[in-house]
């Protein structure tokens, strides 16, 4: 593996495409020979003479090699991932590192929803029935492999997405469900003809799962019989035309990424020259890295009792920003008997002490749909505990005291131990009892995701939730409480239907106006909760970055999870 990565820095180096302090920066990093190091440097091109290499810079990759350099930025991350495919995996840490070596068209502007700014495309032209989107690609553009970036490149990457069919791929075929709507008017202009009105087009455009543009020729290349789509080299391997380079990715490690010097918005200023993605599962090591300065960034993955010391910490910027993201656990409506029981159930939530104990204020109370996105109620129906109520509704629905219940939760998870174990106080308080069920959050997902019929699940799922690949309420609720998602990959995990809600859906897919959209989500709304509750609503997460003191230029996105805009960002210098 070693051997690969020198012989793919080589390359990089005889063709220039990695500068001389790149490949000091990157040998480094690796743990390379300093005679290997220094072959690399006279492989390249001799444009810049190359800086001499102290204990220092060998015993910490984040030492800047020169002044005008950010160095190196560490990234913390509990698990690394098998799958980096943008076209086929809703992976977290894929997204993160695909917003960082791909491109899209266009992406989500600050912390904005529902703004626009330049990607690949430096302009676009929206037709007046919002059915036809032309985007202006920026010239010269290349790839990581220096093939052009150009507008057949963006319609085969994306034919590519729409015919592998992975996760993402409703992302797309909502509105552009056939590669025959995309259209090559020249060398920088595509048109995307989508037959009908589609206003939340340029939206789903910016999402973070799915529309990347991978160079086509890396793809064709690494095709077979078996895979035509190259899946299998595109879950280890990637090559786009972002700022960064992907240069190494070990599921158990974590991935590498370096600069690409020929990134059409140049390196001008003081940016960021590599990034690390590095895998450490232990809370307290990645509380001990950052605070000795020695890792760079984490987002919400320590404890939060850490994160109450490290508010008071000079050497830690702590960032809590509202996310998109809402938290909740399943009802499994089959076995609950009922829209009363369930309902009952919601009133023995211990919402209170979740929020403010268990949370510490880093959740606030919300129904299903987050308030960045459209379509939200502020005056949406929020059940308060009352266990008078709940015991009698439980017991309206046809169970008796003493009943067990059970409830799944991840045992990895203290958080949401102590949630379950609040929750199991309450119910065993009415009378019945609440059996946990400790489990990885692997079989969580694959019972939730699963085909097991709903007698074969738990009563409860706790510690699931959602946020929308776009700002759209629709791409909220659709894969988490239609029947279409019962089982086969979907997020229905309780099996719950109800039939206006289905009709609800089916209308706001293909809505017409912002206010037919805001009247058929309060309907949904008041459905999802007051009448016919399919899950207990914990609130809208809110998600804490830690980032080094000598960290500036990072702006969190409500959609954006987990993700930094690296390209952006710099270090201070000391």
């Amino acid at each position: 593996m070693e051997d690969a990565r020198v012989d793919r820095l080589f390359s990089l180096a005889r063709t220039g495409r990695l500068g001389r302090r790149q490949l000091l920066e990157t040998g480094l990093r690796l743990g390379l020979a300093s005679p290997v190091i220094m072959s690399l440097i006279e492989a390249a091109p001799k444009t810049a003479s190359a800086a001499p290499v102290t204990p220092a810079q060998r015993a910490n990759p984040r030492v800047q090699v020169q002044e005008e350099s950010s160095g190196t930025l560490v990234i913390l991350w509990t698990s690394g991932t098998e799958d980096i495919d943008p076209h086929y995996t809703y992976s977290e840490l894929a997204s993160a590192v695909a917003l960082m070596v791909y491109e899209m068209l266009l992406k989500l502007k600050g912390d904005s929803t529902d703004e626009f700014e330049p990607m690949l495309a430096e302009s676009w032209e929206v037709s007046e029935d919002q059915s036809t989107y032309t985007f202006n690609l920026y010239p010269d553009v290349i790839f990581h492999d220096g093939t052009p970036a150009n507008a057949r490149a963006v319609k085969d990457s994306y034919t590519r997405w729409i015919e592998l069919e992975g996760s993402p791929v409703n992302v797309i075929t909502r509105f552009c469900d056939s590669p025959d709507k995309m259209e090559v008017i020249d060398e920088t202009t595509l048109r995307f003809n989508l037959g009908s009105p589609q206003p939340l087009f340029l939206a789903a455009m910016a999402s973070s799962y799915g529309p990347m543009v991978i160079s086509p020729t890396a793809l064709a290349e690494n095709a077979t019989e078996d895979d035509p789509y190259a899946h299998e080299w595109a879950k280890a391997f990637a090559v786009g035309s972002g700022p960064y380079v992907l240069e190494s990715n070990s599921v158990s490690e974590g991935i590498t990424l370096a600069r690409f010097d020929g990134y059409h918005r140049g390196w001008e200023g003081n940016h960021f020259d590599g990034v690390i993605f590095r895998v450490v599962p232990e809370d307290a090591t990645r509380r001990q890295l950052l605070e000795r300065g020695e890792a760079d960034a984490a987002t919400s993955n320590l404890t939060i009792d850490a994160l109450e010391a490290l508010r008071n910490n000079p050497a830690v910027q702590v960032i809590e920003y509202p996310t998109a993201a809402v938290s909740w656990a399943i009802m499994n409506a089959p076995r609950l008997l009922g829209k009363e029981v369930r309902q009952g159930f919601s009133y023995a939530f211990p919402y209170d002490d979740v929020q403010n104990v268990v949370y510490k204020g880093l959740l606030t109370r919300s129904g299903p749909i987050p308030d960045s996105v459209r379509g939200y109620d502020p005056d949406v129906f929020l059940y308060q505990t009352d266990l008078d109520k709940a015991k009698e509704l439980i017991l309206s629905g046809g169970f008796k005291e003493g009943d067990v219940f059970e409830y799944m939760v991840d045992a990895n998870e203290e958080t949401q131990q102590t949630v379950a174990q609040l929750f199991q106080a309450n119910v065993q308080e009415m009378g019945f009892n609440l059996e946990l069920i400790s489990v990885d959050y692997a079989t969580i997902e694959s019972t939730v995701y699963g085909d097991a019929p709903p007698e074969e699940r738990p009563h409860f799922i706790g510690g699931w939730g959602w946020w929308p690949d776009y700002n759209d309420p629709w791409n909220q609720l659709w894969p988490n409480f239609t029947e279409a998602n019962i089982g086969g990959g979907g997020s229905n995990g309780g099996a719950w239907v109800n039939q206006r809600f289905e009709e609800i859906m089916a209308e706001a897919e293909h809505f017409e106006s912002e206010e037919e959209l805001d009247a058929l989500m309060k309907e949904a709304q008041t459905i999802l909760t007051e009448q016919d509750p399919p899950v207990n609503y914990f609130g809208q997460r809110v998600d804490f970055p830690l980032l080094g003191a000598d960290i500036q230029g990072f702006v969190p996105n409500p959609l954006y999870l987990e993700a930094y805009n690296v390209y952006g960002m710099s270090r201070v210098s000391s």
